[in-house]
C-alpha cells in the first residue's frame, strides 16, 4: 500500500490541478462570448467584413514590475526593516503593498520566484546578503 502522506499530497496537487482547469475553462468561455459578441459588432457596421484577416495578438504574461522595480522595492524594504526577513515574508509584503496579493489571476509562485530572481541578483551585486535560514526560508538583510 501507498504511502498516506504520498498520496495525500497527490491528491491535494490533483484538486489544485482540476481547479485551475475548470478557471481556465471558464476564461476560455467568457473569451469565447466576448469574442463572438465583437465579430457581430463588426458585422454591424460592415457585414462583408472577412474576420479572417485580423490577427490574432500575442498574449504576454502579466508583468508584476517595471524594469528594476523589484530590485529598488526590495532594497527599501531591507533598509527600513529592523531584523532580518524571509523571502516569503518579501513577497507577501511586496504583494500587498502593491495592491496585487487579492487579485484574481495573481500567481503566487510566479510572483515568488520573480522575488528570489531579484534577492539573487542584489545578492550577487553585494547589496544584499543571506544571514541564515528560518525553516526553509532564506533570512536577507542589507550588507553592511
Amino acid at each position: 500500500m501507498a504511502e498516506t502522506h504520498v498520496l495525500s499530497a497527490l491528491t491535494k496537487k490533483r484538486a489544485e490541478v482540476s481547479g485551475e482547469i475548470k478557471h481556465y475553462e471558464n476564461l476560455l468561455k467568457k473569451s469565447k462570448l466576448a469574442l463572438q459578441s465583437l465579430d457581430q459588432t463588426i458585422h454591424l457596421f460592415d457585414e462583408s467584413y472577412d474576420l479572417r484577416t485580423i490577427k490574432s495578438k500575442r498574449v504576454h504574461k502579466k508583468r508584476y514590475f517595471k524594469t528594476a522595480e523589484a530590485k529598488v522595492l526590495i532594497l527599501d524594504m531591507l533598509r527600513t526593516a529592523t531584523e532580518p526577513m524571509s523571502t516569503n515574508d518579501i513577497s507577501k509584503k511586496m504583494a500587498f503593498n502593491k495592491g496585487i496579493d487579492n487579485n484574481e489571476g495573481f500567481n503566487v509562485v510566479h510572483f515568488q520566484k520573480i522575488i528570489f530572481a531579484s534577492l539573487k541578483r542584489c545578492e550577487d551585486n553585494k547589496l544584499i546578503e543571506r544571514i541564515g535560514k528560518n525553516g526553509l526560508a532564506i533570512l536577507w538583510q542589507i550588507k553592511f
